[in-house]
């Protein structure tokens, strides 16, 4: 899986780090919500939305949420991507397209990247 801790181009991924010494450490969370997502492009704008605006109306600390796209074919990652530069508490991390490594290859990269409690 790739690391997007800050927002970049969809082209541009950096290898997610595998020590905990080298995890993302831009920023903290209370919070780290887990989205994992393959060929979610019909589903996530919906998801995503209403998961942003219940955690923006119920949290009062610090959160993110991390999307976590699993080698999809559709516009999901892209979808993610052009919402990180207005929404700084979202982050994607992704495996490429078609790189899919299941449910929970996913979750464990989106565990990984954490900041806060899951």
């Amino acid at each position: 899986f790739f690391c997007m801790c800050m927002p970049r181009p969809p082209a541009l991924r950096l290898p997610l780090p595998r020590s905990p010494a080298a995890q993302c450490t831009v920023g903290t969370a209370a919070l780290s919500v887990i989205i994992p997502a393959y060929d979610e492009a019909e589903r996530l704008p919906r998801t995503l939305e209403e998961s942003l605006a219940h955690l923006s109306t119920t949290r009062r600390g610090p959160w993110e949420i991390i999307v976590v796209d699993d080698g999809s074919h559709d516009s999901t990652c892209e979808f993610v991507a052009a919402r990180l530069a207005a929404e700084p508490r979202l982050r994607l991390l992704s495996s490429g397209r078609g790189a899919n490594r299941g449910k929970g290859a996913a979750l464990a990269a989106g565990a990984a990247a954490a900041r806060g409690d899951l």
